[in-house]
């Protein structure tokens, strides 16, 4: 067992496609943190959306200015123009104690006046939706300002875009890799499940070893195979971010939902403490996955169909319920809605579907029984297909 065990797993670590597959994901990553890094300044950023009410409330100063020339000191329009101006030029000074606060690292300031200016605002033409997501906001810097953080690098991680080491990683895994990362492991267990079939045959069969321990075999090089990906990747994604932004803080504040009254409503946790349900339910998704490929393998003998079919049922499986509504109210107990583990642990997932059961505990519930019932379905093939050779009907 154990020399079919390193056969299989050579049989990935020395092709191309698992290196291949690395180096995409990286490359897709790295990208993504160029482009977010690019908005660090830009608009719907706190500084660039300041620098941009400046420029506005310059260019309004300056016409109102001119037009002052043209009015009687003593007429209406002078006077009033003269109260515009002076009230432009207060709310001008403001923004640019924010931008001064911004480049000076003054955090706690910068929250505070952010703070006010979203208190200010008007609820009464708001979405329900909207509306959470502007308390989210609210929720967030109050948070800041009374946990406050020390700057251990000239580009904060409390910036409006996830660039610093953590934060990056979480948007990443909550945003980006359950599909991509999905989409690549796919190709690569397509791969190894295959691999072992020649003309439809399976040439496995002539090796001392028998059917239960060539299965599990096979799921046990899957699931270290994906999941030294995965690790390797999210260490080399870290560590370029990390490296150029800093590492960021374990105890950022995240915004979840939580459930209040049967209403899911917005809240905060730090960021660490969400990581212990999401690599959980990231491992069971692995299990999962792992084991359907190779079921699909086991029936098809052929890589083409094992691998449409196993993207299209478990990608598909994960969009389903967004383009069929009326599958949302049994969402729960579909493994694809667990594939985005931190919108899951999250509650945000629960929150879009607008169904509470999308939690932890059914995802672990679902998770387990469906790949338990995968399993059984293995070994049921492999037991039909054991029997058939040996009534000869199988070469």
């Amino acid at each position: 067992m154990s020399s079919y065990f390193s056969l299989q797993l050579k049989k990935v670590t020395k092709n191309n496609l698992s290196i291949i597959s690395v180096v995409i994901l990286s490359l897709i990553s790295f990208g993504l943190l160029y482009m977010k890094s690019t908005q660090l300044s830009g608009t719907g950023s706190l500084k660039g959306d300041a620098q941009g009410q400046i420029a506005m409330k310059k260019e309004a100063l300056q016409a109102d200015r001119q037009a002052l020339k043209r009015y009687s000191p003593q007429g209406k329009s002078y006077k009033a123009t003269e109260k515009d101006i002076k009230q432009t030029e207060k709310e001008l000074k403001k923004d640019q104690t924010f931008v001064d606060n911004i480049n000076h690292n003054h955090w706690k300031r910068v929250y505070e006046t952010k703070l006010k200016s979203e208190q200010k605002g008007k609820l009464t033409d708001l979405s329900s939706d909207e509306k959470d997501g502007h308390k989210s906001v609210i929720l967030r810097l109050k948070y800041l300002i009374a946990h406050p953080m020390p700057i251990a690098h000239p580009m904060p991680y409390e910036s409006d875009s996830a660039v610093t080491g953590i934060q990056f990683l979480l948007d990443l895994n909550e945003n980006y890799l359950p599909v991509l990362f999905s989409l690549v492991m796919i190709f690569v267990l397509t791969y190894l499940f295959t691999g072992s079939y020649k003309n439809g045959l399976d040439i496995s069969t002539v090796l001392p070893i028998n059917r239960m321990q060539s299965t599990v075999t096979n799921n046990i090089v899957g699931l270290l195979v994906v999941s030294f990906i995965f690790l390797l990747l999210n260490l080399l994604v870290f560590g370029g971010a990390a490296s150029i932004f800093g590492t960021g803080r374990s105890d950022y504040p995240y915004i979840i939902h939580h459930l209040v009254s049967d209403h899911l409503v917005p809240g905060i946790v730090p960021s660490a403490k969400l990581l212990p349900q999401a690599a959980i339910l990231q491992l069971l998704n692995f299990i999962f996955m792992i084991l359907f490929v190779q079921l699909a393998a086991k029936i098809f003998h052929n890589q083409l169909p094992t691998l449409l079919v196993s993207l299209l049922l478990l990608l598909g499986g994960h969009f389903i319920t967004i383009f069929i509504i009326p599958l949302e109210k049994i969402a729960q107990w579909l493994p694809g809605t667990y594939l985005g583990v931190l919108n899951v642990v999250s509650n945000q997932t629960a929150y879009a579907m607008d169904n509470s059961a999308i939690n932890f505990s059914n995802g672990v519930f679902t998770l387990i029984l469906s790949s338990i019932l995968l399993f059984l379905l293995v070994l049921l093939i492999d037991r039909i297909t054991t029997i058939a050779h040996r009534n000869g009907r199988l070469a």
